[in-house]
């Protein structure tokens, strides 16, 4: 019997497992191993450090609150500007136009008016990728039977772009202006066939086209960047860079009362943008409307007796401007060659305004108010009276004229410089220099004269010894009471100022010491309008009113009144405004207004062909030679009628007449015979009739004026719709825009540079 005994067994209990003794025998040798190498220090796990854990808490907290304050902001107190944002996302405000004023002549006779007209459009947009602009094209030529080429059409869009930096093109590409009935109704039996065709609706302006009134009434046209940024100071209401607003003429200068009143429409939509309802915020309202005091049939009168002379010698350019001297209304203004404001309408004219532009008669130049010319003797009047108001003279001044007065020449000894009249005057007072256009009295009167020594050649015995004249400074302050050399600050825009030359003057404008000089003949050239002086027809107007109406500088104005455009009713009524009086005497006036009356009826006088009017009339005639043109003149004639109690003060200029002829003079005969007719005093005519209510635009008819009082041949066109053509005022696409950066704000049709002295009639 043997006795058995159990191994004993070498295995470590550990909580869940047992460690077998090769397990630690491994793990000894992997110690020794350790140690050997120095490495019991390296351990893949470390324990975290407390000030890791915190830094490590603290950046996950900061984030989650940061997310907090953030939802907080957004949900709570920013609520309300988050949910209008949302609104806005699905609501569209929309603006919508209502009309411009309409602009009457004084007798309520409308010179424009509004009208409305549809346009076709192809929305690029739209396009089909695979579809040329001009297979589209051809497209809708096909269906409505039009034919618009790819070169009409760029005509057509020449001046579209809808800011001074655009990059991209308009996505409506107008292909034909005011579509005809027929085509609106087969464009909605067709829409489906040209799904990149639009047809929009626009307002667009209508001038009479047949009485010169371009310069007059201007133009509108889309507000450029520019003019965008500085008319939002000037106006209460806010513009648009779609808006059209005036640019020349009276619809520039009251653009703030024609301009109509934009109603406002609000849209709410759903997600895809599709219309879910409409909600009408404020009603658009018309313009008010402007009546000018020009009279329609006389502005038509002095447009084709101007243009008749100027026809008659064959030239172009001229002007006349007939004002009310007792209240500065402006009656009628022609200046010409005039151009015809619809054509900025229509975008296919491009051509006519380019050929326009670069036309060297300068068309777009008002004459009247922009155009500056030497004015020869008609500046006599003034002078006169500056002499007899410093007592230099008397009515009873008598001065030898002889046919030329000469001095010695400073810087050339024994030499003289000759200032000549056209025929020798002999003795001769005032009243007959003014009526004959004496040029050596003035010279003498204006300059003064120091006579040479008797053994001079140039010494003439009837000639005063010595004789103090004006001098240059005593002259520009009575040319200056007379507003000469300022603006008159009319009722237009790109007003010229004039200039009324003096030694500081010259010196400032020329560069060498010997042409900064100021000599004697400088002060004897201004005395009769000749050398430096330059002058507007308009202000030689304002200042003749003066002599007509007793010594009033009154301010000239065009508008009359403003009506309401709802019922018609005045809302104001624009007064005479008295820039200056009392600066001359009575006596004065009377001895120049007599002067001015004995040229018309004395057989020597200037003006003497005007003795056949129907009523008494006073004049100064004047002839300036024309700066560049050889033996050409601008012949002026300033009259004021009925010579007692004058209710029209009439100037005309006719530029670079060949030789010495009347012109002018022919002219105003014509117009003042017509002015002054049995037609023109008849019994409605006799007293004017206080403005009326208008009716409103809707409801006056807009056919053209035919007068009894025109020639046969002067009659305008009876056909519907003759004299009126149409100008946009608003639209809701780009591509109408005018060229005003073409158009010459301001110019003068004469250079600085002084024309010699020559006759001066």
């Amino acid at each position: 019997m043997f006795l058995h005994f159990r191994q004993p067994s070498y295995t470590v209990k550990r909580k869940g497992k047992e460690i077998d003794i090769e397990e630690i025998f491994l793990d000894k040798l992997a110690r020794q191993k350790e140690q050997e190498n120095n490495m019991e220090n390296i351990r893949l796990e470390k324990p975290l450090n407390t000030k890791s854990f915190f830094a490590l808490i603290s950046g996950f907290s900061f984030i989650f609150f940061v997310f907090a304050f953030l939802s907080f902001r957004l949900q709570i107190w920013e609520h309300q500007k988050y949910a209008l944002w949302a609104q806005k996302n699905n609501s569209l405000i929309t603006r919508f136009s209502a009309e411009r004023g309409i602009i009457y002549d004084r007798n309520q006779t409308a010179l424009v008016k509004n009208e409305t007209q549809f346009n076709f459009y192809l929305n690029r947009q739209k396009l089909d990728s695979s579809l040329s602009e001009q297979e589209a094209i051809n497209h809708i030529n096909n269906i409505f039977g039009w034919q618009i080429s790819a070169p009409k059409m760029n005509d057509l869009n020449l001046f579209s772009t809808t800011s001074d930096n655009a990059t991209s093109p308009d996505p409506f590409l107008l292909i034909k202006e005011n579509i005809s009935q027929q085509d609106l109704v087969l464009w909605e039996t067709k829409k489906e066939e040209i799904p990149f065709g639009e047809v929009k609706k626009q307002i667009v302006r209508r001038y009479q086209s047949d009485a010169c009134l371009g310069h007059i009434l201007g133009y509108i046209g889309k507000i450029s960047p520019q003019e965008w940024e500085n008319i939002q100071l000037a106006s209460s209401t806010p513009y648009e860079l779609t808006d059209y607003i005036g640019k020349q003429g009276v619809e520039k200068f009251y653009e703030q009362i024609l301009r109509e009143k934009k109603g406002v429409m609000q849209i709410e939509r759903d997600a895809r943008g599709n219309q879910l309802s409409q909600r009408l915020i404020s009603q658009p309202s018309s313009g008010d409307h402007l009546v000018l005091n020009i009279d329609l049939a006389l502005q038509k009168k002095i447009f084709f007796a101007l243009q008749n002379t100027l026809s008659e010698i064959g030239k172009q350019k001229g002007a006349a401007i007939a004002i009310n001297p007792q209240n500065g209304e402006i009656l009628a203004m022609v200046s010409l060659p005039c151009y015809d404001n619809n054509l900025f309408s229509s975008n296919s004219a491009s051509q006519d305004l380019e050929k326009l532009v670069n036309n060297k008669t300068a068309p777009f130049l008002n004459r009247v108010v922009s155009g500056l010319y030497a004015s020869g003797s008609t500046i006599k009047p003034f002078i006169a009276s500056a002499a007899l108001e410093e007592k230099i003279i008397s009515s009873q001044t008598t001065l030898f004229c002889p046919l030329k007065i000469c001095v010695p020449n400073i810087y050339q000894k024994g030499k003289a410089d000759c200032f000549p009249d056209n025929k020798f005057h002999g003795w001769t007072d005032v009243k007959r220099a003014i009526a004959e256009s004496v040029n050596p009295f003035f010279y003498i009167i204006g300059g003064g004269y120091t006579a040479p020594s008797p053994s001079s050649a140039f010494y003439q015995p009837d000639l005063p010894k010595y004789f103090k004249g004006l001098g240059v400074e005593r002259i520009k302050n009575y040319l200056s009471l007379f507003n000469f050399g300022q603006k008159t600050n009319i009722d237009l825009p790109s007003e010229a100022q004039g200039r009324i030359p003096d030694p500081q003057w010259k010196e400032s404008f020329f560069s060498t010491p010997l042409a900064q000089k100021w000599y004697l003949g400088d002060t004897y050239n201004l005395s009769i309008g000749q050398g430096y002086f330059l002058t507007t027809p308009l202000q030689l107007a304002v200042a003749y009113s003066a002599i007509a109406n007793g010594g009033k500088i009154i301010k000239p104005h065009l508008a009359k009144a403003i009506l309401n455009a709802s019922n018609g009713n005045v809302i104001k009524e624009f007064t005479p405004e008295i820039i200056r009086e009392n600066f001359l005497s009575a006596n004065t006036l009377q001895i120049v207004r007599q002067g001015m009356r004995q040229a018309v009826f004395s057989p020597a006088g200037s003006a003497f062909s005007l003795s056949a009017l129907s009523v008494p009339v006073a004049a100064k005639t004047g002839t300036a030679q024309a700066y560049g043109a050889k033996e050409m003149y601008n012949n002026w004639i300033a009259v004021f009628a009925p010579y007692e109690k004058p209710e029209i003060v009439l100037v005309v200029l006719i530029e670079e007449v060949p030789g010495l002829r009347g012109s002018a003079q022919k002219t105003a005969k014509e117009i003042l015979s017509w002015y002054f007719s049995a037609q023109k005093n008849s019994p409605k005519k006799e007293k004017e009739q206080p403005l009326s209510p208008l009716a409103t635009s809707t409801d006056i008819s807009f056919e053209p004026e035919t007068s009894p009082d025109f020639p046969r041949n002067e009659q305008p066109s009876s056909a519907p719709g003759a004299g009126w053509e149409t100008v946009p005022i608003s639209t809701t696409t780009d591509n109408i825009s005018p060229i005003d950066s073409l158009v010459p704000a301001s110019t003068s049709s004469v250079s600085s540079t002084p024309a010699s002295s020559s006759p001066s009639h």
